[in-house]
């Protein structure tokens, strides 16, 4: 084989120091954004939590050295008007606007948005949502739940038979066992979701769990009267079942979490703002900033760890500037488009997409997508994170787009309404999707709709028992 050698051009993007960390700023949630400021504060002396007055600043002579400095009004670091100063809250009413959906978004990716979201699709009312979420909060990193049931009830201030309701669906949320108080509970609510309550398998744990923890397996044959091949085939599907429900390919629960937005309803009008209160002090430092434009008596040494300071103290402040002014611009294009949400429920969301709000905003879709990530909003319905609002939709017959949780709430609802006796098939469900409310899908669909909602098929929903 002959060996050459040959030039050629290609374009490549790199993202400089001070880009990955503007973006690294974007990605935070509130609480670990906390933790990045307070750690920045003790590291670097051009940031303090000191509040100065605007007429103790100068800010002639200074250079600093931002990327795109001219976007920046970067005088208000100085005191505590920066955070604020672009971000007012915005007024919507319940005109309806023009609505164009483009193409689908993935379902929320953490655990805890998962269950806040099915939590939201499967309660309707406004007290059974607030438990759901609560329970959510409280998991282990296993899944399980850390506060009694009458515990959970006191400090909501509700009656314990509706939390012990709640908390007996939201063991069934996926994935199933969840929000269990015990290990022996994960695995008979297991059993129960694959409607083994009569086999020998929910026996041993219901009735032998400490004999089956022990390996005290001559105690269960015995006292069972079954031979020891029919305990090992009965042990062996138990271990098939997951103990630690929040594990596996979910990983580690999340931790508490402070919402980043706050939705206020007053009559007709809501309103939507950052969570600053929450929000950490940080500004420059007026000493170090005299400093650094007296810097002719200092050294180059000195001058050059100054101006590294500075220009990382900029790109910190910058960071959080447009990490604010991102996720506000994004939230009120969420409660522009799903307004009528807050107002009438589930049944009211409308599709959106990830490209929806970056064509509306002016930014890129992968911005967005950063800058919802681990992202929550706290409204008059309860806490939800930001993806929830985003999912594809589907045209009805009329030519408009129905968002797929309105349809999975739509199939909820009339699983509910069913006969017990004669349950609803999926193409019962098509044709009255079809038929009552003009969205026409596949049966696949449903399935898969069913599913998600943690629904059993019709053949295993006949005759069960329904609220």
């Amino acid at each position: 084989m002959k060996q050459k050698l040959e030039t050629s051009l290609r374009q490549e993007i790199k993202l400089t120091p001070q880009l990955l960390t503007l973006v690294k700023i974007l990605q935070l949630p509130l609480l670990e954004l906390q933790q990045v400021i307070t750690n920045e504060i003790e590291q670097n002396p051009f940031l303090t939590d000191d509040i100065l007055e605007e007429e103790d600043v100068s800010y002639e002579e200074v250079e600093p050295e931002l990327p795109l400095k001219d976007e920046i009004d970067y005088e208000y670091f100085f005191h505590d008007e920066w955070k604020k100063a672009s971000l007012p809250s915005e007024r919507y009413n319940r005109e309806d606007e023009e609505f164009d959906p483009i193409s689908n978004v993935e379902e929320p990716e953490n655990l805890q948005d998962y269950l806040l979201t099915q939590s939201h699709i499967f309660f309707d009312d406004p007290d059974e949502i607030k438990i759901a979420e609560e329970i959510t909060f409280s998991l282990s990193d296993d899944g399980l739940l850390e506060i009694s049931l009458s515990e959970l009830a006191e400090n909501l201030k509700l009656p314990l038979e509706k939390v012990e309701y709640v908390h007996s669906k939201y063991k069934f949320f996926e994935p199933v066992g969840i929000g269990s108080r015990s290990v022996q509970e994960v695995l008979l609510t297991q059993l129960e979701n694959q409607k083994k309550e009569e086999t020998l398998e929910y026996r041993i744990i219901k009735e032998f769990y400490e004999e089956f923890l022990t390996n005290k397996l001559y105690i269960i044959e015995n006292k069972l009267k079954i031979t020891r091949s029919k305990l090992e085939k009965a042990l062996e599907s138990i271990k098939s079942l997951n103990p630690k429900p929040a594990n596996g390919v979910w990983g580690k629960s999340t931790d508490y979490i402070i919402p980043d937005v706050i939705v206020e309803q007053r009559g007709e009008e809501l309103y939507v703002s950052l969570n600053l209160q929450s929000f950490p002090e940080v500004h420059l430092s007026k000493s170090y900033f005299d400093m650094y434009k007296n810097k002719e008596n200092l050294s180059q040494e000195e001058k050059r760890f100054l101006k590294n300071k500075f220009n990382a103290a900029l790109f910190l402040l910058e960071g959080i500037y447009r990490r604010n002014n991102t996720l506000l611009k994004i939230s009120e294009r969420i409660i522009a488009v799903q307004k009528d949400f807050f107002f009438n429920g589930i049944s009211s969301l409308k599709p959106l997409t990830l490209s929806d709000i970056a064509g509306h905003i002016g930014m890129h879709e992968a911005t967005v997508s950063r800058a919802i990530e681990n992202k929550y909003m706290d409204t008059p319905s309860g806490i939800f994170p930001l993806k929830f609002f985003f999912s594809k939709g589907v045209k009805n017959n009329s030519g408009f787009e129905v968002s797929n949780k309105n349809i999975m709430n739509i199939i909820k609802e009339e699983i509910e309404k069913e006969d017990p006796n004669n349950p609803y098939s999926d193409l019962d469900l098509v044709k009255i999707l079809e038929e009552k409310y003009s969205i026409k899908i596949a049966r696949r669909t449903v399935a898969k709709y069913r599913e998600n909602l943690n629904i059993l098929p019709s053949s295993k929903r006949k005759g069960t028992l329904r609220r």
